[in-house]
């Protein structure tokens, strides 16, 4: 080897030497711009810290199943901005199961009075009627159609049906629903068997989700 080589392979040592050397013995508190660069290049989410990514604040997680919901605050209250699409046994699809992907389950009375996941509850009608000033609220609400009472299903992308928490006053067997049908959002009542979608208001301390309704 002669000299010329000796200094190539020197200097390829040296410079090996402090490449190590800036990887292992850099201070935790050493943000150089190199290394300030890198983290603005990444997103929080994905560095290599283990940051975990901060929750979304217009999010709500169905601590059963996992499933994220979109939501809405009207007036300070805090409302699901999707349809419910939790699996219940007496829950449906609007005829095909990829509906409920798209557009929720639909429930019976019973069944939604119980249904909203822990922490959250069913709109009252008097909820109902503040939050359906709101355009940008109603905007959210889907016309899923409903499942009538014998089991047939009516009126997809044409009819929407959600339930509120009231009995009928005078007719028991009735409960009521906001139903959208030729562009206007109103008060109607109908059979309890009634298949209808479901919109739960978050942060309430009372939880439909613990009610217990048996197999009605």
């Amino acid at each position: 080897m002669n000299s010329r080589h000796v200094v190539a392979f020197a200097l390829l040592v040296a410079a090996t030497v402090a490449g190590a050397a800036s990887v292992w013995e850099r201070s935790p508190w050493d943000n150089s711009p190199a290394e300030v660069k890198k983290e603005q290049a990444e997103p929080t989410a994905v560095r290599q810290t283990g940051e975990a990514k901060p929750a979304d604040p217009n999010t709500f997680i169905d601590s059963r199943d996992n499933q994220p919901y979109k939501t809405i605050t009207v007036s300070g209250v805090t409302w699901m901005a999707e349809n419910l699409n939790y699996e219940d046994k007496q829950s449906s699809c609007y005829n095909k199961k990829p509906h409920c992907k798209k557009d929720g389950r639909l429930y019976t009375w019973h069944y939604a009075q119980r249904i909203c996941p822990p922490g959250t509850r069913l709109p009252t009608v008097a909820d109902w009627e503040h939050a359906l000033y709101s355009d940008q609220f109603a905007q959210t609400l889907s016309l899923s159609g409903y499942r009538f009472y014998n089991g047939d299903f009516y009126d997809y992308a044409m009819t929407g049906a959600y339930w509120a928490a009231e009995e009928k006053e005078d007719y028991v067997s009735y409960a009521y629903f906001f139903k959208n049908k030729f562009g206007d959002w109103q008060k109607e009542a109908f059979y309890k068997e009634q298949g209808n979608s479901v919109r739960c208001i978050v942060g309430s301390s009372e939880s439909t989700g613990a009610h217990k309704w048996g197999d009605q």
